[in-house]
């Protein structure tokens, strides 16, 4: 054994620092752990749905979920999970709009390049109630 990480631990290592960093300083403080190439896949049919590029484009998704929630979306990982190519990150996602509050699971599924998060697409448990609850009238 040589004593230097695998591909697997350092794909895990870029996960778990991205949400360390995320509860420690929030979004800005977290930015660095995205390719400067990122590209941000957000299904479904709500303001937010859509294709983010760049660490502009998931400045302004993170933007436009604060906008669409009142700054109360909140993500929380449950599990992290990492193979050679990929890591995947189960949450905990929640948010308020116009009196109604949903809660559910997403599923992000993030490719690593140059030890940075690549290509991410997310997968919602309700991807019907998250359009309904974006899309509401605040």
């Amino acid at each position: 054994m040589t004593g230097y990480p695998t591909k697997r631990e350092r794909n895990l290592a870029v996960l778990t620092g991205y949400f360390d960093a995320m509860t420690a300083g929030g979004p800005p403080a977290a930015m660095d752990f995205y390719h400067q190439e990122v590209v941000l896949e957000v299904p479904g049919s709500h303001p937010a749905s859509g294709r983010y590029e760049g660490h502009e484009g998931v400045a302004e998704f993170g933007k436009r979920m604060r906008e669409l929630s009142g700054g109360t979306f909140s993500l929380s990982p449950v599990d992290l999970l990492a193979s050679e190519d990929h890591v995947v990150t189960v949450a905990s996602a929640k948010a308020t709009r116009g009196g109604s509050a949903l809660e559910w699971q997403r599923v992000i599924v993030s490719s690593v390049l140059d030890d940075k998060l690549f290509h991410l697409r997310f997968y919602e448990s309700d991807q019907a109630a998250v359009d309904s609850l974006l899309s509401a009238e605040p």
